[in-house]
């Protein structure tokens, strides 16, 4: 049985990710908002997934206290915020988007294999709801990068060494069409 810590950062869509989690064999989970998380509970669980959330990942400090203490020992995958949590606490660097993509359907094309993206094909649709992107010129040399949108924008990356992943597309969105697989992925890491 595979326990699972949602951290909610006060998204909407936090609650479609619950009900995947809800339809998946062998998976027990918890949802705690991102401000009222105490970190030493952590370590009872096997995986982390940090939601989605408005603003920035400075608007949410405790992220960057998890990627420090967990990052070499849990199972992580960031989704939008969390992605980008995960490459500011890496070193690098976000960049506004002009215009904003909200609610917004792109493909996705998958760069390099990786267990994450199993049963899912090399291009795909995926829903985007974001103002800032990873910006290239940062990208932290721990991570690689694994699949881009047709405007090249980074939508998924994984840490070198841990299992650490992240993906700015909405997984638990109706407009991507194997979210489901990719969550599903994830949790049978």
């Amino acid at each position: 049985m595979q326990n699972i810590l949602l951290i909610d950062n006060n998204d909407s869509f936090t609650y479609n990710i619950v009900d995947y989690l809800r339809r998946m064999d062998g998976v027990k989970f918890k949802v705690i908002k991102s401000h009222n998380i105490i970190l030493n509970e952590i370590k009872d669980f096997d995986k982390i997934i940090i939601s989605p959330g408005p603003g920035l990942p400075k608007d949410f400090p405790k992220l960057s206290k998890i990627f420090s203490l967990f990052l070499e020992c849990k199972s992580i995958l960031g989704i939008c915020l969390g992605h980008q949590a995960l490459v500011e606490f890496l070193g690098g660097s976000l960049m506004p988007l002009h215009p904003v993509i909200h609610g917004q359907a792109h493909t996705l094309k998958i760069l390099k294999d990786d267990i994450i993206f199993d049963n899912i094909p090399s291009v795909s649709r995926v829903g985007l709801y974001h103002s800032w992107a990873v910006n290239k010129k940062t990208f932290p040399e721990e991570l690689e990068i694994l699949a881009v949108s047709e405007q090249g924008i980074i939508m998924a990356i994984k840490h070198k060494e841990y299992s650490v992943y992240g993906v700015q597309f909405h997984p638990e969105s109706h407009i991507t069409d194997h979210g489901f697989t990719l969550l599903n992925n994830f949790i049978e890491l």
